[in-house]
């Protein structure tokens, strides 16, 4: 791996997801996958956000919003890692795409890491209780860099209104992502 450079997709791509902000608390974990369902329909493959929940390339985000809402938290609760990505799988299920959320409780460097080196974006949580200065809460990394002196960072869209936020990776505490 290459030390002091960022690894991973042009933070520009990001750019057209910078209004999509988190409306009021607790819906980061609904905002964050929209974010990376949005990225994966412009770049990936359209077919997992159906048109009539979004148009490819759409600026919009409140309809796919409020639809992912509906199956990952459908009383606006805050949420773990299991409760986001079962909301996707079970949002896939309604949808008809053949996809199912992934997820891991604790750390989240490696799958990240794995997942931006596969050209996809990665929802990470953050926790206050490891430092994070957003309190609890959910962002879609999409690049990260590890320095020369050892130290990690992610690039994210953080829904609430940065779309090239850089966070240590010692804030991260699980992760949700797509195969």
């Amino acid at each position: 791996m290459m030390k002091d450079q960022w690894i991973g997709i042009p933070e520009e791509r990001f750019k057209t997801y910078r209004r999509w902000i988190t409306p009021k608390s607790y819906l980061c974990g609904t905002y964050a996958a929209a974010v990376l369902l949005g990225y994966y329909q412009d770049h990936i493959d359209e077919s997992v956000v159906p048109n009539y929940i979004r148009i490819k390339n759409s600026r919009k985000v409140e309809t796919l919003a409020h639809f992912l809402q509906l199956f990952i938290q459908p009383k606006g609760f805050p949420t773990v890692s299991l409760q986001v990505a079962h909301g996707l799988s079970v949002y896939f299920s309604h949808t008809g795409v053949n996809l199912r959320g992934r997820m891991t409780m604790v750390g989240g460097w490696q799958r990240a890491k794995k997942r931006i080196d596969q050209g996809k974006p990665v929802i990470v949580g953050v926790i206050q209780v490891l430092g994070s200065t957003y309190g609890n809460h959910w962002v879609t990394a999409y690049a990260y860099m590890e320095t020369s002196d050892g130290e990690r960072f992610l690039k994210v869209h953080d829904n609430w209104g940065d779309y090239k936020k850089v966070i240590p990776v010692k804030w991260v505490n699980g992760t949700v992502s797509l195969p």
